[in-house]
């Protein structure tokens, strides 16, 4: 008898990427929540496939910082690195693009989602 790869193979190593997520820093975990929230708005208001414009992702990035400010020193105390006590001054703009980021690969990650879709294959085609 052979050894063969059944197709529920490759699923018994999906634990292994929860060592790789809890590498991610702090901030992160704080902020991909809200990033989720203001793309199922956006994704409510206008559809699957919009293009939201910079304003709208400005104002996007804007609110989310308003909501994690008061929670920036904490994450940066918690962290002994030199490289995190670099954000006092310009911080707003640094984070501003990281949360645009977030959005963008978010919006994208969704529209890629629902694009891939398998056609039916008819019974006597096997090809």
């Amino acid at each position: 008898m052979y050894n063969c790869c059944w197709p529920y193979m490759p699923y018994m190593d999906m634990c292994d990427d929860s060592d790789l997520e809890r590498m991610y820093p702090e901030i992160y975990r704080r902020v991909y929540p809200m990033v989720i929230v203001h793309c199922d708005r956006i994704e409510r208001q206008y559809g699957w496939m919009c293009c939201p414009s910079n304003e709208s992702l400005n104002n996007a990035c804007e609110d989310i910082y308003e909501n994690i400010k008061d929670c920036l020193d904490e994450i940066y105390a918690k962290d002994d690195d030199k490289c995190y006590r670099q954000f006092d001054f310009g911080r707003r703009r640094s984070l501003n693009d990281l949360f645009r980021i977030l959005l963008i690969r978010e919006l994208l990650g969704r529209r890629r989602r629902r694009r891939r879709r398998r056609r039916r294959r008819r019974p006597g085609f096997r090809y």
